[in-house]
């Protein structure tokens, strides 16, 4: 009997017929519906990147070597000191004898500003007197002073000398006909000093994973430092990416970033100071309490930035929280958004108002800014249990400073440091970036990877630090 041609590699039935027509259901069955995708990269966590207005701010300024150094006034032009025994008492025209506190003395103990003849005069009574003799004993100096009314004792308001009581020089004066020379007061100077450090990033992809065609082909915010020998979107992604995260790397090392001295990780490198570290030393600082910034706080602020010779224009960065609850304390009192503290002649000096983003108060213009990376939560998606900048706020005067030694050197309150990356690659902003590898636009080898790098050398510079305010909730 005849055999009949094999038929069974055909798929049976051929066609169905389905009441009403076809159906999704039917098309979905022979997986015939093609995938719906964005073909752009969704960022659900928004830009990651904070611009640097470190550098724009403040400007750069190009060193030559790795270690740089200023210099500012030690302290204030007029000189004041304070007495570190009570005189219990002293009797109207009576000379005193008094010792100066160890804060007010230099020089290991060995120097201090009091010069015979000086004018002092006591903060709380304004009773004047005049240093007659000084013992000068290794930290702890002695002196006579006798009142320059016999009909007044040399006392404050209390009747007596108290300890911590604080005498305000008043020069020579009333010194008498023909006089003779007195020794100067000599004004001293402060030497301060940073280092620049190495900064890099480097990235890498085979060649094939840059070959490689992936569903999205655009949406990625940010730059590529280079441009990548293969065509893929992913690998390009990620190579932007890495430049962004470098970025930010570099505006945290600046900010918040600190020395380095162990040289089991590094024996080359000093590091850098960045500029909070280098203010928690030599800044001011103004606690709150109960989460609430308001008006009474903002002009004990003002108060501190008056007696630091603070610039009038200055830039608050504030965390989030400090920033809600610096929201919360002044809108509670500006229900119309704007207060005039006073009346008639006495408002125009004493106005404040509230608007985009900026305060202005006692002939200070604070502009209120939320810095996103003081808190880890924004930058890592992780919540400490203590979170060091939380509730913080740094306030940064928009001014200048000159060199204590040098007049013609004038310098921003802050300064971003660099030294010139050597020549090679391609350079732009101070950053170094060349590529190698078989499989770079730049092939040195023979093996086909692409890799990128990027490097940079920075550091920053403070001046006047006491007129930084870090303002933290106690």
């Amino acid at each position: 009997m005849a055999q009949g041609i094999p038929t069974s590699n055909i798929l049976q039935p051929g066609s169905v017929s389905i009441t009403g027509g076809a159906n999704r259901a039917l098309v979905s069955l022979l997986q015939l519906l093609t995938p719906q995708y964005w073909n752009k990269y969704v960022e659900k966590y928004g830009r990651e990147d904070f611009t640097w207005w470190l550098a724009t701010f403040g400007g750069m300024e190009e060193v030559k070597n790795r270690d740089y150094f200023w210099f500012e006034n030690r302290g204030k032009l007029m000189e004041g000191i304070t007495n570190l025994n009570t005189v219990t008492t002293p009797a109207a025209g009576a000379t005193v004898n008094l010792t100066l506190s160890p804060g007010d003395h230099f020089a290991s103990g060995t120097e201090s500003p009091l010069r015979v003849g000086e004018t002092l005069r006591v903060a709380s009574s304004n009773v004047e007197g005049v240093i007659l003799d000084i013992t000068p004993t290794t930290g702890a100096f002695t002196f006579h002073v006798a009142p320059k009314q016999t009909t007044q004792a040399f006392a404050g308001n209390t009747g007596s000398l108290v300890a911590g009581e604080v005498l305000l020089f008043g020069g020579l004066m009333d010194v008498g006909e023909a006089s003779s020379a007195f020794e100067p007061l000599i004004h001293l100077d402060q030497k301060y000093q940073n280092s620049i450090t190495e900064m890099r990033e480097d990235w890498s992809a085979t060649d094939l994973a840059e070959m490689t065609e992936v569903f999205y082909d655009n949406g990625v915010t940010g730059d590529s430092p280079a441009a990548q020998a293969g065509t893929s979107y992913f690998t390009y992604k990620g190579l932007v990416k890495a430049n962004v995260r470098f970025k930010n790397y570099v505006e945290s090392k600046l900010m918040r970033g600190d020395i380095q001295n162990n040289t089991a990780i590094n024996a080359t490198s000093v590091g850098s100071q960045g500029i909070i570290p280098y203010l928690t030393q030599n800044a001011e600082m103004v606690g709150y309490s109960g989460g609430i910034i308001d008006f009474a706080k903002l002009h004990e602020i003002t108060r501190v930035m008056d007696i630091n010779g603070c610039a009038e224009q200055a830039m608050w960065l504030m965390d989030i929280f400090q920033r809600q609850q610096f929201s919360d304390g002044i809108f509670k009192e500006l229900p119309a958004g704007a207060f005039v503290w006073g009346t008639g002649e006495k408002s125009q000096e004493a106005t404040m108002a509230y608007g985009f983003e900026s305060v202005y108060i006692d002939g200070y213009m604070l502009k209120v800014k939320k810095y996103k990376p003081f808190n880890s939560e924004y930058t890592t998606g992780k919540t400490p249990t203590v979170d060091y900048f939380r509730n913080y706020g740094l306030i940064c005067p928009n001014g200048e400073t000159i060199d204590a030694r040098d007049a013609s050197k004038v310098y921003k309150n802050i300064q971003i440091m660099y030294q010139a990356p050597p020549a090679g690659g391609t350079i732009g902003n101070a950053i170094r970036v060349w590529q190698e590898g078989g499989g770079s636009r730049n092939p040195t080898d023979g093996t086909m990877r692409d890799r990128v790098h990027f490097i940079t050398y920075r550091g920053s510079r403070v001046s006047a630090a006491n007129q930084f305010i870090q303002v933290v909730n106690a």
